[in-house]
């Protein structure tokens, strides 16, 4: 077994090298389809940050109260509300709390010097499980008789169903790029190893007449093909974790409020995905390329 393993491996490298050309070829194609692989990733993973931010704020609900509401009213809707399965937290903000939190908030500096009185509302904030809920708690926060009727509650509609929308059309759209890029992928390591096999087509027939099995001929070609797409991931992640740094320091620069932040613990996800890819990419293009000549 570790004989034919150490032959596997030998085959394996010295086919590499002698077609050295062929082969550095493969790594660069699939170099540059790992890295678009990779940074879909990392822009998938940018967006799930930026939407999660926004997620966070658009499933957190206010409503507000009518000022001549009964205190008991109040804890009655609050009560109910934290019974309900769809509601995480909810939380009641006095008037004046209200209007604390709105002059602690460095942007509204000039107008709180411009308030008399307190013209804010007091709150019920309500933090809900899923962002496609907040539209049902909204529904049911405008039918409770003290809600303040001129401005019922903060619920944005259409930039929530808008955000949902957008994470649906992401998903779909990078699997579909994913996918694309596995065929081709593939396609390139069947087309390097099929000219690595008509090149030792001769060395093949001889092992083949002197009674050797499918993969004994199999394994330096499939061995062959995750050598070359572990060669390639390793670039690929190399140029990708350089790149991933400044990148998203650029990008906070140019759009501060946008919440994307480096994330190391993705990077850590990033080359498991590009690792076990390309090899698996390496080892699935090589069987498809050399199964049909083998067999003949």
């Amino acid at each position: 077994m570790l004989r034919n393993l150490k032959f596997a491996l030998n085959s394996a490298w010295q086919s590499f090298w002698r077609n050295l050309a062929v082969s550095l070829a493969a790594v660069v194609s699939i170099t540059l389809i790992l890295i678009l692989a990779g940074v879909n990733l990392l822009v998938g993973h940018a967006l799930s940050q930026v939407l999660d931010g926004f997620r966070v704020k658009v499933s957190s609900i206010s409503i507000n109260v009518a000022d001549d509401t009964p205190l008991q009213s109040v804890y009655d809707m609050q009560q109910q509300l934290k019974s309900d399965p769809r509601v995480v937290s909810v939380k009641f903000v006095t008037k004046d709390e209200a209007l604390a939190q709105f002059k602690a908030d460095p942007n509204n500096i000039v107008f709180a010097q411009q308030i008399d009185g307190n013209p804010l509302d007091a709150k019920l904030e309500v933090r809900v499980a899923k962002l496609s809920d907040v539209a049902e708690i909204d529904t049911l926060a405008r039918r409770w008789p003290g809600v303040d009727p001129t401005d019922p509650t903060n619920y944005q509609g259409d930039f929530v169903n808008r955000m949902l929308q957008l994470s649906a059309w992401l998903g779909i759209a990078g699997v579909g790029l994913m996918a694309v890029l596995v065929v081709v992928s593939i396609v390139i390591v069947m087309n390097t190893i099929r000219t690595a096999v008509y090149h030792r087509r001769k060395e093949i027939e001889v092992m083949k007449l002197v009674g050797a099995t499918e993969w004994f001929v199999r394994g330096p070609f499939v061995l062959e093909g995750i050598m070359t797409g572990l060669i390639a991931a390793s670039i690929a992640l190399a140029l990708l974790v350089v790149a991933y740094p400044p990148a998203v320091d650029r990008f906070r620069a140019d759009i501060a409020f946008i919440p994307l932040s480096y994330d190391p613990a993705f990077v850590v996800s990033l080359a498991r995905d590009l690792l076990v890819g390309g090899a698996l990419l390496g080892a699935l293009g090589s069987y498809i390329g050399v199964r049909r000549y083998v067999r003949i």
